[in-house]
């Protein structure tokens, strides 16, 4: 498995304790973990004798191994079930680069004659291979035990452009990051008053909210997501998932009572970063290459920001017109009560496992349909044009002091 990065190269090997052993002269080990103890430095001597990559012109890689283990396997065409683990970093020599090379194996096929090696490019964001779907590229074996690389055709503005998308797909298919925002921006355009929440905000503290709330949920997920890219912060899986849900529901209480106040935005910058780390899925396996991981989160997060404010373009001139609604306080609470209700099915089923009743309504909406998000859009676009045609009626009435005086 080959991970191609702008700087080096990671290749994860997985070879047959049986057929390794075999082309070692040695019987398969009794005892596989003591084997591997004692014969591990042997072990990368001999690999770093018969395998390599090469340049064009015959210029060797650096190799560098970084982990040894044991793994085991279900291939029935193995006699052990057993097979050799090793990660490696190739770094190509001076003046050459990481995608147009050569990779020759002998360490078991010229010794094992019906022995195959599968080349695989699992990651390379140049060419829009993320991980999920690794390309088989070629295979060696007796007789031929040199496999051609050729990535030259990708560049890191189809990668940057590549994970921009995916950032963008990533919240319009992410149901529950949007109704987390959405619902903490349902009382963006109100004001507390005695423990209630009030119409009558003005547009530019509405506004000020919007921005704060956004920046806060912006800095809180891209924080966690460069820490969890790099390996430096590791949850499991089903708790952060699990903590996306309740934050939905945490910011869902707000919209029946401000108990909050001005700490909306920490709350936004709090489960930002659980959402980051739900984000950082994306980029599991980048961090082998600095300079990949960096174009990757920035192209990821680009577009996670650009959907974001696309969602707000739309949703905002509606929230507006609703919390100026004579129905203002029975929507807010009519749509916060949906927002939870999604959120506890989310709960439940991430941390019980109970059947998601809603599975089937959030899977339509993920991401929303093309009539959704054009209503959306239509909507939000006549809010606005009503808005500012009331302004202008507005303006248009004298005042009552600029009336003619009688003649005198």
């Amino acid at each position: 498995m080959l991970d191609l990065g702008w700087t080096s190269i990671q290749v994860d090997m997985d070879v047959p304790l049986s057929e390794l052993t075999a082309a070692l002269g040695q019987p398969v080990p009794l005892v596989p973990e003591a084997w591997l103890q004692a014969q591990r430095a042997g072990l990368q001597r001999y690999f770093e004798d018969h395998w390599g990559l090469k340049t064009q012109d015959g210029r060797p890689y650096a190799l560098q191994l970084t982990s040894m283990s044991l793994k085991a396997h279900a291939n029935p065409r193995w006699r052990s079930q057993l097979g050799l683990r090793m990660r490696w970093i190739a770094r190509p020599p001076e003046g050459a680069a990481t995608t147009v090379f050569a990779l020759d194996d002998t360490a078991v096929i010229e010794r094992v004659l019906n022995h195959e090696a599968q080349v695989y490019v699992r990651r390379d964001v140049r060419n829009g291979l993320l991980g999920e779907q690794p390309l088989l590229i070629g295979t060696a074996g007796f007789g031929s035990t040199h496999v051609r690389v050729d990535a030259a055709a990708g560049s890191w503005w189809q990668a940057a452009g590549l994970l921009f998308m995916r950032g963008m797909n990533h919240i319009a298919a992410g149901t529950d990051h949007l109704l987390f925002l959405l619902a903490l921006l349902l009382c963006a355009p109100l004001q507390a008053r005695c423990g209630r929440w009030v119409s009558g905000k003005p547009l530019r503290a509405t506004v000020r909210s919007v921005v704060g709330i956004i920046s806060g949920f912006t800095l809180g997920h891209s924080v966690s997501l460069a820490l969890a890219a790099l390996g430096w912060v590791r949850m499991p899986t089903a708790w952060v998932e699990s903590m996306v849900a309740a934050s939905i529901l945490v910011s869902c209480s707000q919209a029946w009572r401000p108990w909050l106040g001005s700490q909306a935005v920490g709350l936004a910058g709090l489960f930002g970063a659980v959402h980051g780390l739900a984000f950082a899925e994306t980029l599991s396996g980048l961090d082998f290459d600095g300079a990949t991981l960096a174009i990757s989160l920035l192209g990821f997060n680009l577009g996670i920001e650009t959907m974001q404010l696309a969602v707000m373009a739309l949703t905002l001139p509606l929230l507006l017109a609703a919390s100026e609604s004579r129905h203002a306080t029975a929507l807010r609470l009519g749509l916060a009560s949906a927002a939870a209700c999604c959120a506890m099915t989310w709960l439940l089923e991430r941390t019980l496992g109970c059947t998601n009743p809603l599975q089937g309504l959030l899977a339509y909406l993920a991401p929303p349909p093309p009539w959704l998000a054009w209503g959306l859009g239509l909507a939000s676009l006549g809010c606005v044009g009503h808005r500012l045609m009331r302004q202008r009626r507005g303006a248009a009435q004298p005042l009552p002091w600029t009336a003619q005086s009688k003649p005198g």
